[in-house]
């Protein structure tokens, strides 16, 4: 009985190392079963005894990517309970904003890139009907704790332009990833160095909360006016 288990753990763990490289290599359109268990070197009945279809086994990789990087954002400081970002001074909270954003690049530029940028590169040029799924359990989690924070350094944000807000902050860490090949040319740079991920968080973090201040100030100058 322990040999059997012994086994089926193992054949489990080719089965999701396979999936996970054919994934970023080729999309989930771009991958079948046939693939994943030659890979894995088993027979194609196993794929489908152990995982179901195609789509459950994307998202047993997927979720394995998507509790790393809950992990990492935990020991990086980049996530805090609701009720304790409401008692965290502004120096704190932009702190854990700095985190937050130096975590999420770390993941999408490394050095290496993690298997996760890659995965989420392919799903956004190529959605697969697994997206709702990722929307729920990983984007929409990730975008409302962003917005948690943004909310306490900005308290008079609300609906929209919060949402903006978040979306600006999360779109200049995309940027790098996303238009890598073009951004490493300019660069002249062959790859993104080792401490970029962190120099480029500073600027974002920075950039955001001058721009955050700017628009508040503004706005009330404009009802004084």
């Amino acid at each position: 009985m322990f040999v059997q288990a012994h086994e089926s753990g193992r054949t489990r763990e080719r089965l999701i190392a396979a999936a996970s490289a054919l994934f970023a290599e080729r999309g989930f359109h771009g991958t079948t079963i046939r693939d994943i268990a030659d890979r894995a070197r088993v027979n194609v009945a196993a794929g489908h005894y152990y995982y179901g279809s195609k789509k459950a086994l994307y998202l047993e990789v997927l979720r394995a990517q998507f509790a790393d990087i809950r992990a990492r954002l935990e020991r990086g400081g980049g996530t805090r309970p609701a009720a304790e970002l409401a008692r965290l001074s502004r120096a704190a909270l932009v702190a854990v904003l700095r985190a937050r954003v130096g975590t999420m690049l770390e993941v999408l530029l490394g050095p290496p890139p993690s298997l996760h940028a890659t995965l989420m590169q392919r799903e956004m040029c190529d959605p697969s009907e697994a997206l709702p799924v990722i929307v729920e359990e990983f984007v929409r989690p990730m975008m409302q704790e962003t917005r948690e924070i943004i909310a306490h350094l900005r308290p008079e944000l609300r609906g929209d332009r919060l949402d903006r807000a978040v979306f600006s902050i999360l779109g200049q860490a995309l940027f790098y990833r996303l238009t890598m090949p073009a951004t490493l040319r300019l660069l002249a740079l062959p790859a993104y160095p080792r401490g970029f991920a962190r120099k480029v968080a500073e600027h974002i973090t920075e950039f955001s909360i001058g721009g955050l201040a700017h628009g508040g100030t503004r706005r009330r100058r404009a009802r004084a006016r």
